[in-house]
C-alpha cells in the first residue's frame, strides 16, 4: 500500500505527571524523517491481521467533531485536540499510566481518505550529554524518558477511521479502571463497538476446531488439515476476500452434524464473524504446512493435503499402541 500524508499533528499527554501539552500546529508533512516515521507506522498497522473492524456510536463526541471537521465546521488542530483531551483523560483513570504522545494524521489509502490516530508510549532510553565546563568537555550518558517507538516496532494501539464511510478498523488493549479491564481506545476515545480482529478468528477458528475434535474424539490433526485445505480453496474462490466460517464447520466436521453445531456454536460464543477477511496473516497461518512433534523428538512439516493419503504419509498404530508414521514416494533427501 502507498499512503499519503496531507496533514500530522503531535500532541505530548505525561499522565505521571499530569501535564498535556497539545499543539495548535501541524507538523511539516513535507519533512522527508517526519514523513517516513509516520507513513511506516501506518503502513505497518494498515495491512496487519490485528485490526479490528468497529463502529461508532450514536452518541460517540469523536464522530461528532469528525462530522464537523468534514462540514468546515472545525480545523484538523482542533478535532485532533478534542482525540488528545479524550485519550488524556481517559489516561489519568486508569491505575498504572504512562506517558504517551498521540500523532493524529489525514492521510490517503487506496484512494480513501482516512484520520489516523497512534498512540505512541514513551519509552526510557540512555542518550548522550555534552557538558562543558571552564574550558574542559565532559560527555556523559544521561536517561532520556520520551523517545518514541521506533519505526522497526509495531505500535499497539491506534486507530484509523475511512473519512467516508466512517468505519473503523483499531488495535487497543485493555487497562484497569477502578479494578475493571477498559479497553480504552475503543470504549473512551472512539466509544464504539467493534469485532475480534481478522488473526483473532483465525487463532479462535483453529484453537476451537482442535478442542471439539479433542472432546469428541475425533481426529484433531485431520480437523487442522481440514482447515487449511478449505481456507486455500475458499480465498482462491473468493478472490482473496474473505473466509466463510459456516462453510469451514461443514469441511472440517463432515457428517457430523452434532459436533458441526457445537463448533458453529462456540465460534458464535466467541466472537468470530461468518465471514473473516482473509488478511495477509490469515491466508498465510491458515495456508501453511501441518507441523507435527512427537514424544522422540522428531518433527515434521508437511502439505494439509498430504495428511492421510497413503500416497504420502500413512500413520499406523502399532499393536503395543504406540504409533509409527510411514513417508511415501520420496525421490531425494535433502540435508538442511
Amino acid at each position: 500500500m502507498i499512503v499519503g500524508i496531507k496533514k500530522a499533528i503531535l500532541h505530548i499527554a505525561d499522565v505521571t505527571s499530569g501535564l498535556s501539552v497539545f499543539s495548535d500546529e501541524g507538523m511539516d508533512v513535507e519533512d522527508a524523517q517526519i514523513n517516513t516515521f509516520i507513513t511506516k507506522h501506518i503502513e505497518k498497522l494498515y495491512d496487519s491481521g490485528s485490526l479490528r473492524p468497529a463502529d461508532f456510536r450514536e452518541a460517540s463526541g469523536l464522530r461528532a467533531k469528525l462530522t464537523q471537521y468534514k462540514n468546515g465546521e472545525t480545523t484538523f488542530a482542533e478535532l485532533s485536540k478534542a482525540a488528545a483531551e479524550r485519550l488524556f483523560d481517559a489516561m489519568m483513570t486508569v491505575e498504572e499510566p504512562k506517558p504517551c504522545d498521540l500523532i493524529v494524521a489525514e492521510f490517503t489509502a487506496g484512494d480513501q481518505p482516512y484520520i489516523g490516530i497512534l498512540k505512541c508510549d514513551n519509552r526510557v532510553g540512555m542518550t548522550h550529554t555534552v557538558v562543558q565546563d571552564e574550558g574542559k568537555i565532559f560527555n556523559n550518558i544521561i536517561n532520556h524518558y520520551a523517545i518514541l517507538p521506533p519505526v522497526t516496532n509495531k505500535i499497539s494501539e491506534a486507530a484509523f477511521i475511512n473519512m467516508e464511510t466512517e468505519n473503523i478498523r483499531y488495535a487497543g488493549k485493555k487497562y484497569k479502571i477502578d479494578g475493571d479491564p477498559v479497553d480504552v481506545i475503543a470504549e473512551l476515545l472512539l466509544e464504539c463497538d467493534y469485532e475480534i480482529s481478522p488473526r483473532e478468528s483465525a487463532n479462535t477458528l483453529r484453537r476451537t476446531a482442535k478442542k471439539v475434535a479433542v472432546e469428541n474424539g475425533t481426529d484433531a490433526i485431520a480437523a487442522q488439515a481440514k482447515i487449511k485445505e478449505y481456507v486455500t480453496e475458499s480465498i482462491e474462490e473468493n478472490n482473496y476476500e474473505y473466509v466463510d466460517t459456516d462453510k469451514v464447520a461443514e469441511k472440517v466436521f463432515e457428517g457430523l452434524p452434532a459436533i458441526r453445531d457445537e463448533f458453529t456454536a462456540k465460534l458464535e460464543k466467541a466472537g468470530v464473524p461468518k465471514k473473516v477477511e482473509a488478511t495477509k496473516y490469515l491466508t498465510k497461518k491458515m495456508t501453511s504446512n501441518i507441523k507435527l512433534s512427537t514424544d522422540t523428538g522428531v518433527d515434521l512439516s508437511f502439505p494439509p493435503e498430504y495428511y492421510k493419503n497413503p500416497d504420502y504419509i500413512e500413520l499406523i498404530t502399532n499393536e503395543d499402541g504406540t504409533l509409527s508414521i510411514k513417508i511415501n514416494n520420496i525421490t531425494e533427501i535433502i540435508n538442511r
